[in-house]
């Protein structure tokens, strides 16, 4: 697992080598039938600047959207599709199951257990444009 850390940190994008480090990165295995999944991971900002998370791009589908928590009007707590999420300067964000995630969907290929998935992620931190190419295990 370790491995996979420091793979998936050295394919930070220049704009972003150092700034930003993922941890604990995977993808949910779904059955063949499926038309989406889910990917996790815990994102650390350690810039000076908000970085936010705009979605991004994935070979096995035809789109990735961040989808987060929300507490409803009535109180009760839900998930919803927004276009991006922030992470805070010197701060982290965790995307799990049953939190914040992002939904790859329009599969074109369903990913398999033991296989890996190369997901794109767009970014803007402090007013530039960047990307972070990630290589996530599917479990």
């Amino acid at each position: 697992m370790k491995r996979t850390f420091c793979a998936l940190l050295l394919s930070c994008s220049l704009s972003f080598a150092g700034d930003i480090k993922i941890e604990d990165g995977w993808v949910r295995a779904v059955p063949p039938s499926s038309k989406a999944t889910a990917a996790f991971m815990t994102i650390v900002n350690k810039s000076d600047h908000p970085v936010i998370v705009s979605g991004g791009a994935c070979p096995v589908a035809g789109e990735i959207k961040p989808m987060i928590t929300t507490k409803q009007s009535d109180g009760v707590m839900g998930m919803a599709f927004v276009d991006s999420f922030s992470i805070p300067p010197k701060g982290k964000r965790t995307l799990e199951p049953g939190g914040d995630h992002l939904m790859l969907m329009k599969l074109t290929e369903v990913p398999k257990a033991g296989s890996t998935v190369s997901l794109v992620l767009k970014t803007d931190s402090g007013g530039k444009t960047g990307s972070i190419s990630l290589e996530l295990p599917v479990r």
